[in-house]
């Protein structure tokens, strides 16, 4: 992904000291902006809210092959809110963004935050234990399908969802066993 940094931040990034802070945009219902910094910052026209619930993001891997990159987010299951965002919404191939953020002092985003990933939301696992509960997120870059195959099916039940009545197909799965393609 090509990317710019502006010049605020690689001034802050040369520096021996910097601090650094991952934002995450949930774009679902409503949108969701958290942060792993201790307090709520504000950047990209936004409130990031501090949350002790987001727990990590996997390791983000760029390669110049033409490639799925996917990505976990964990979040904490205590807090019920997340729980039910992902049990009750349509969560499926909903936009969701990383950003890294030079952080100053006075807790202020130094520049412009760089996007680190940008991708869809591919899935959910909830994983409960007596002491705590997580949920990992799983995110894929839109190239997720690129492979997959899209059109109808040549049998009886992909036929019937648009014509009903049609009985076309209704034996497509005997005869294809006598079908000999490229063969003498």
């Amino acid at each position: 992904m090509t990317r710019s940094i502006d010049a605020a931040t690689i001034a802050e990034l040369d520096k021996d000291n910097f601090n650094l802070a991952t934002l995450i945009q949930f774009d679902l219902s409503s949108t969701l902006y958290l942060t792993d910094w201790d307090r709520n910052l504000s950047a990209l026209s936004q409130t990031w809210n501090s949350s002790s619930h987001f727990l990590g993001v996997g390791d983000v891997t760029e390669t110049s092959n033409l490639r799925v990159n996917t990505i976990d987010v964990t979040l904490s299951g205590v807090d019920q809110s997340y729980v039910s965002i992902f049990l009750s919404q349509n969560y499926i191939d909903r936009p969701v963004k990383i950003y890294r953020a030079a952080i100053d002092s006075s807790d202020a985003v130094i520049g412009t935050p760089i996007l680190l990933f940008e991708g869809l939301i591919t899935g959910f696992g909830i994983q409960d234990s007596k002491n705590t509960s997580t949920i990992t997120v799983q995110l894929a870059s839109h190239w997720k399908d690129f492979e997959k195959e899209v059109g109808r099916k040549t049998n009886n039940n992909s036929q019937s969802i648009h014509f009903p009545s049609d009985k076309g197909f209704e034996f497509a799965a005997k005869t294809i066993k006598d079908l000999k393609w490229g063969r003498k």
